[in-house]
């Protein structure tokens, strides 16, 4: 065949600039800790928790390599599968990967990267994406409580995404910037995320001004009040008159009495994972205090702990009962301590979780006094019952209780002080107060925040059960 020519108009070749960049968060810092691991009564945990954050990106990328920054992994190993989506209205839409990206967690710590190159994944026209981690299996270590957590800061522009299931809806907590970031070559475009554009930040420092943010998603776990209705029992249920006020209470088993007083805001139901576990040992005697759960309050002045000390009592006198042993969360273990102070004759032991004796920045979190005034003032001016029992709950954690170490020397009943490793109660304070309770004994539940109770209720319930059958000494 003969050869042909073909003329061809004028070709322009343009060099194309090529500049690596890294968007997300590049800093290691921690002020929350974003939990992720798969609860132990699972047969499997393939396709279980998936959890991520936005990134914004160059208009045309390819990425080299994804990394996240782990706060403690007390596994052998966890296996995830990386996932990027597209974003509709803030959340995951469409996956933008066409291969599987599989990766073993083995650190304990540090920054973990995953090597992006071999799968060529080019991104265009995506001005943000959502990169998430998604659980597919895990190996325990011997001898260790499972735990996995990523760092995370309470940045007000950004938010945490997660699902429990690969199909479920997704969620998002705001505020809450994870440690994720990808590595990439930019072919085109501005950085639409100047802050991460720049150099990899040495570190986040939260100004005083927003250190309250930490706080705003401070809630229960998701389990908090498990599969049982406890709080709202047609069988265990019942009321008893108290000065100005009607306590709902519940009983459950059978042995030496065992009360249970739960914490501000809270009810019976915050105890969903200790008292079918302790009942089997003590009759559990589960209360809502004043202005709390099924509890009626005709009152309107302000509450106290020497208020809620005293309702207990006129309740345990009504149940013609003393010496009980006492489990109190938070203010309710403020509460007991003002038993075992004021009312020696009712309280046998007492073992009491999160609790402080006065309400400043030497014993609890300072952001966190800060957002409870926040969320007063929000409150001026609402006159309906639900606005105004919370303001009183409020102004009783701001101004409440007025203990001093000194004066919880006079306790003589053998005391169990607990908090969690990362508790909004500081642990010098927490550990002032077994110091100054004679013969107290100190536990703080590693990995666990002031919701240790749910998030490590194996561990929690034995150190309480434990305590409370332990014989004391001559």
């Amino acid at each position: 065949m003969p050869p042909a020519s073909v003329s061809l108009g004028e070709v322009t070749v343009k060099e194309r600039r090529v500049k690596t960049k890294t968007f997300g968060r590049t800093g290691s810092s921690t002020f929350m800790v974003a939990n992720m691991y798969t609860e132990s009564n699972h047969i499997s945990d393939a396709l279980a928790k998936e959890q991520g954050t936005i990134i914004k990106l160059d208009d045309e990328v390819l990425l080299k390599d994804f990394n996240m920054h782990v706060v403690f992994n007390r596994f052998k190993y966890v296996k995830f599968r990386l996932n990027i989506y597209s974003v509709k209205n803030g959340l995951p839409d469409k996956p933008l990967l066409k291969e599987d990206v599989l990766f073993d967690v083995t650190e304990k710590e540090g920054w973990v990267k995953v090597d992006l190159r071999k799968y060529h994944v080019f991104l265009q026209d995506q001005n943000q994406v959502a990169v998430t981690i998604q659980w597919l299996e895990s190996e325990a270590t011997e001898g260790e409580r499972k735990a996995f957590s990523v760092s995370a800061v309470p940045v007000p522009t950004h938010a945490m995404l997660f699902r429990d299931k690969s199909q479920a809806q997704w969620k998002e907590v705001k505020p809450a910037y994870l440690s994720f970031y990808l590595t990439a070559d930019a072919y085109k475009g501005r950085n639409r995320n100047t802050a991460t554009a720049q150099k990899p930040e040495e570190d986040y420092v939260l100004p005083d001004s927003l250190k309250y943010l930490r706080f705003l998603d401070l809630q229960a776990p998701e389990n908090m009040y498990g599969n049982r209705h406890y709080g709202d029992s047609l069988q265990a249920g019942d009321y008893v008159e108290v000065r100005g006020a009607k306590l709902y209470y519940e009983t459950y088993g059978q042995g030496e009495p065992l009360l249970l007083l739960h914490g501000n805001g809270q009810s019976i139901a915050a105890f969903s994972q200790q008292i079918e576990a302790l009942s089997r040992s003590y009759r559990v005697i589960a209360v809502d205090t004043r202005a709390h759960g099924k509890s009626k309050d005709d009152a309107t002045g302000e509450l106290s702990y020497d208020l809620f000390a005293s309702d207990i009592k006129q309740l345990l006198d009504s149940l013609h009962l003393k010496q009980v042993n006492v489990l109190g969360w938070s203010d309710g273990g403020n509460t007991a301590l003002k038993m075992a102070l004021h009312y020696p004759a009712y309280v046998k032991k007492a073992a009491i979780m999160g609790a402080n004796l006065f309400p400043d920045a030497t014993a609890v979190e300072g952001g966190l006094l800060e957002l409870f005034s926040r969320q007063l003032s929000e409150l001026e001016g609402k006159q309906d019952e639900l606005s105004l029992n919370e303001a009183r709950r409020l102004r009783l954690l701001l101004n409440e209780p007025h203990m001093t170490f000194e004066e919880i020397k006079a306790i003589q009943a053998p005391v169990l002080v607990m908090a969690g490793e990362h508790d909004v109660i500081l642990e010098p304070h927490t550990k002032a107060i077994a110091e100054s309770i004679a013969g107290a004994k100190l536990i703080i539940f590693r990995d666990a925040s002031h919701y240790a109770p749910q998030e490590v209720p194996v561990e929690f319930n034995k150190a309480v059960a434990d305590f409370f059958a332990r014989q004391p000494t001559l």
